[in-house]
């Protein structure tokens, strides 16, 4: 008889728990609910930040990568740099996107933007964790980025067929970057309905040689303007960008696509 007793008071227990628990869940907000295989919301939904990566450098500083998700089906949001959207610790904040697109990609990378932006930790901090936190459609998400996981190392050196990472240029004769943290042009002005034009040199990079049986020696690349940051509401119409590579090449009497000078 006692054996029976504390049975029944055990399940007496859990269905107390049960009861007590889905008043709780019932009160929060439609949107907020947890319904892992439910349809996104076209507006109302949240962006979420990723960490992509990390790449231990040449000077054994650490960068480290980021992206992120709109999870909106239609809605493209906006959430200035300040409360809202703010990088940890300080020194590094102002650097990331503040205009977040709806994104439709097929494949592994679906509603993700990777890559978006990269900030490298010096030497001497290479252990420094780097939190990224935005606040968007009632809900609240910070994702660490560190270099503590190998997992979650990337590559910096030469991939398939001796590839490398694109380098550009914003002067033919200035200085490039052929790395994730890319580089910053020089503030360009105009007047509201006005357009103004802006220019890149962009070249494909790698070690072709060790791969005779590869007849490319360089690739074609294309490019593509997207808003960073920006006013709310504010976003330019980018026209198709104009590739005049290939003619400048052959006016060079290269052929473009195997010759050894993208530029």
């Amino acid at each position: 008889m006692k054996f029976i007793k504390r049975t029944l008071i055990k399940v007496s227990a859990v269905a107390l728990m049960g009861l007590v628990a889905a008043p709780l869940y019932a009160q929060l907000p439609e949107h907020l609910r947890d319904y892992p295989l439910a349809t996104r919301g076209a507006t109302g939904e949240s962006v979420a930040p990723f960490f992509n990566g990390w790449i231990r450098n040449e000077d054994r500083s650490i960068t480290l990568i980021f992206g992120f998700a709109n999870q909106n089906r239609e809605a493209v949001t906006d959430i200035p740099v300040g409360p809202n959207n703010f990088i940890e610790p300080a020194k590094y904040d102002g650097v990331q996107p503040t205009h977040f697109p709806v994104y439709q990609r097929r494949g592994f990378v679906g509603i993700q933007e990777r890559g978006a932006f990269a900030i490298t930790v010096p030497a001497e901090e290479a252990d420094t964790e780097v939190v990224w936190t935005l606040t968007s459609g009632g809900q609240t998400w910070s994702v660490p980025g560190r270099a503590t996981s190998t997992s979650y190392e990337m590559s910096n050196g030469e991939r398939a067929l001796g590839s490398l990472k694109p380098a550009i240029r914003f002067d033919m004769n200035g200085p490039e970057a052929a790395n994730v943290q890319g580089m910053f042009a020089a503030p360009m002005e105009t007047s509201v309905g006005d357009s103004i034009t802006f220019t890149a040199y962009v070249q494909d990079r790698g070690n072709r040689q060790a791969y005779p049986e590869n007849k490319m020696m360089l690739y074609p690349l294309g490019t593509e303007w997207v808003l960073h940051q920006g006013p709310t509401g504010a976003v330019p119409e980018f026209s198709v960008p104009l590739i005049t590579g290939r003619e400048r090449a052959q006016q060079g009497g290269e052929s473009g696509t195997s010759g050894n000078n993208g530029w």
